[in-house]
């Protein structure tokens, strides 16, 4: 129960729509340290600078990925994203907290997690993103690119319980959208330094329903990143959700056991400080398909883990 109420009022803070940090197995494997080492589809989702090192690389891509947030069966998370050779990507993205668990009833009305069986999802919330990287410099000695994703955000809200506790003069279920824009850089030094910067929700949009109002979470994310070696990328990276008092850090690493043309295995793991969280992860990559898997911990809730399939189109 403990569990259920800590989701419940991360869900109240994150203001209609949840902020979710950490999407993908790059960002698990290595606590979200990740905005200033956006180098391939995955960075849709936390730098669409990145999307401009795929426009050199003429590739197109494919990903999809799921999860069950922090192994409960009624969080889950689902996303897939489309990238172009142009520097462009579609993707969506859909998080759904429903009544599972519904076969071990107490009452015959509610379900293990205290839901009542409503039939469907309590809440859905969805988006529809468009992103793209532009590459405003490059030369020999440095590189600098800019991108944008501008989200289409959708959530859906079932019935209340009413003031009785069986729907009677409760709410309606109500569909409720808004527009968000996102705004990222990143920058490449000889080789050996890079840097990145993330500005989520900058146009600091609303979602509201009748005379209620609220604005959608706002995060600046900032990292830097080390590359010793061809082999290995570090990086630091400071977290701050606009209007929060406190930043979380992170650092993590990618190391390249071996790479392409054959066979490409990457391993990865990062720490997060406030809160202190720990990630682990790999990537196998055989001809143009690549298997990715992730794992996150949280102090108090169990772990998160995640699948990735990427498909790589010439």
């Amino acid at each position: 129960m403990i569990k259920i109420l800590i989701i419940c009022i991360n869900f109240l803070f994150a203001q209609a729509l949840t902020d979710i940090s950490f999407i993908g197995t790059k960002s698990l494997g290595t606590a979200g340290a990740v905005v200033s080492n956006p180098m391939d589809i995955e960075t849709v989702f936390y730098n669409p600078a990145g999307l401009g090192t795929l426009k050199l690389r003429n590739k197109k891509s494919f990903l999809i990925g799921s999860t069950q947030l922090y192994k409960l069966d009624f969080l889950e998370h689902q996303y897939l994203s489309l990238g172009f050779k142009n520097g462009m990507a579609i993707t969506y993205q859909q998080l759904g907290t429903s009544h599972k668990g519904s076969s071990f009833l107490n009452s015959g009305e509610y379900s293990q997690y205290g839901f009542s069986n409503m039939g469907g999802f309590l809440s859905k919330e969805k988006s529809f993103s468009l992103s793209q990287g532009f590459n405003l410099a490059k030369d020999p000695n440095s590189s600098f690119s800019i991108g944008y994703t501008l989200n289409y955000l959708s959530i859906f809200q079932n019935k209340s319980a009413g003031t009785l506790g069986n729907g009677e003069n409760g709410l309606p279920s109500k569909n409720i959208s808004s527009y968000s824009l996102d705004i990222g850089i990143f920058s490449v030094l000889r080789g050996k330094i890079a840097f990145g910067a993330y500005a989520k929700n900058i146009s600091n949009a609303t979602i509201s329903r009748g005379s209620a109002s609220v604005h959608l979470p706002r995060r600046l994310d900032l990292g830097i990143s080390y590359l010793p070696s061809n082999d290995l990328i570090a990086t630091f990276q400071l977290n701050r959700v606009l209007g929060d008092k406190e930043s979380s850090f992170r650092f993590g690493i990618e190391y390249y056991l071996t790479r392409l043309p054959k066979k490409s295995f990457i391993i990865r793991s990062g720490i997060q400080i406030n809160p202190n969280r720990l990630g682990a992860g790999f990537s196998y990559r055989f001809k143009k398909v690549e298997l990715s898997y992730s794992l996150l911990t949280h102090p108090v809730l169990s772990i998160t883990d995640v699948f990735n399939l990427k498909v790589y189109f010439d």
